[in-house]
């Protein structure tokens, strides 16, 4: 195993306020370590701009299992006995990629994972096999996964040759694998793998640790189910998360996000229990009743939201926090919740 030159290390603490009366938690920051396993709430340090201008990142998160950042994308790479397993391949990302797997272990890679058909989180795949020249490597993916990159004619990943259901075999490993993350996808696929006495979670766009989330809940396919994902999250046995983009994740990062989805629904309710639609009968185009009704709701919703969760976060919440409330009003107003 390759190692890079060892470095000081600096201990940095962050505090995520999972409520305004909660207890605060706190986040240990270390520079990012091919050899030390992080241990628990141990997350990397730095900016997302430094973390990004990177050619990679690479933590060791149990005696086999590493996480890789690479331009704001994670991917989870396993080492086994002869050769490298590895979860996803995001677009624009690869040949750096391979040089973190160069830089952790001189074994092959023979296989790559694809989380869902989202081609930025996979498209590199063909990537990595022609610079590798290997056509050994299998690329594995659910039924379902298979069938959305068809259907959806997402052609720059390289096809699927192994299909797996609720368990994934690679050499002396298993993986669990969990198909009912529907909210972002409906395809979007979890893998836990335990090593070591670490048990690793590989779920991504669900959550995005030390920031609040990406516009409209990463572009959320079913904001409702969507919702019942993070709760299902903190519903499974899980030490340390690789969660896609930002930094390493843990159940108080999902806690934030979970809170902050019931207060955009409460604060939603009330901006309903306030709103007069028949206030909004001005126009002879319904179109126009309906957009004055729920824009009052969701600048009530997002003025209440930012009293607590804007401070000290004012420029991601001022582009995303609107969105978070849009996509929940519609699909709670469809669903009558």
């Amino acid at each position: 195993m390759k190692k890079f030159s060892s470095s000081k290390v600096l201990l940095a603490a962050a505090i995520l306020s999972l409520s305004a009366n909660a207890s605060a938690v706190e986040f240990i920051y270390k520079p990012a370590s091919l050899t030390e396993v992080a241990t628990n709430l141990q997350k990397v340090e730095g900016g997302h701009l430094e973390r990004f201008k990177k050619p990679f990142e690479v933590q060791r998160l149990s005696e086999n299992i590493y996480w890789i950042s690479v331009a704001n994308y994670n991917v989870t790479l396993l080492v086994g006995k002869t050769g490298a397993l590895l979860i996803d391949a995001p677009i624009h990302t690869g040949k750096r990629i391979l040089k973190a797997i160069e830089a952790i272990t001189d074994k092959p890679l023979r296989g790559i994972v694809y989380s869902h058909a989202h081609a930025d989180h996979v498209g590199d795949s063909g990537v990595l096999l022609k610079e590798l020249s290997d056509n050994k490597i299998d690329i594995y993916a659910t039924e379902e996964v298979r069938d959305a990159l068809i259907s959806h004619k997402v052609t720059l990943p390289a096809p699927v040759t192994k299909i797996i259901s609720d368990k994934l075999v690679f050499e002396e490993h298993t993986f669990e694998v969990y198909q009912n993350f529907d909210g972002h996808t409906p395809d979007n696929t979890g893998f836990l793998i335990k090593d070591g006495g670490r048990k690793i979670l590989h779920a991504i766009d669900l959550i995005h640790p030390d920031q609040l989330e990406f516009r409209s809940f990463s572009n959320v396919e079913n904001a409702i189910a969507y919702k019942n994902d993070i709760d299902y999250l903190l519903s499974l046995d899980w030490d340390v998360m690789v969660t896609g983009h930002s930094n390493l994740g843990y159940k108080e990062d999902v806690k934030f996000v979970q809170e902050y989805i019931r207060d955009v629904q409460s604060y939603i309710h009330q901006g309903h229990s306030k709103a007069d639609f028949s206030a909004h009968l001005k126009s002879n185009t319904p179109f126009a009743w309906y957009a004055g009704y729920s824009d009052e709701v969701i600048d009530f919703a997002t003025s209440l939201l930012a009293k607590k969760y804007r401070e000290g976060r004012e420029e991601e919440f001022d582009i995303v926090a609107r969105s978070h409330v849009e996509v929940l009003f519609w699909a709670m107003l469809a669903r009558a919740l």
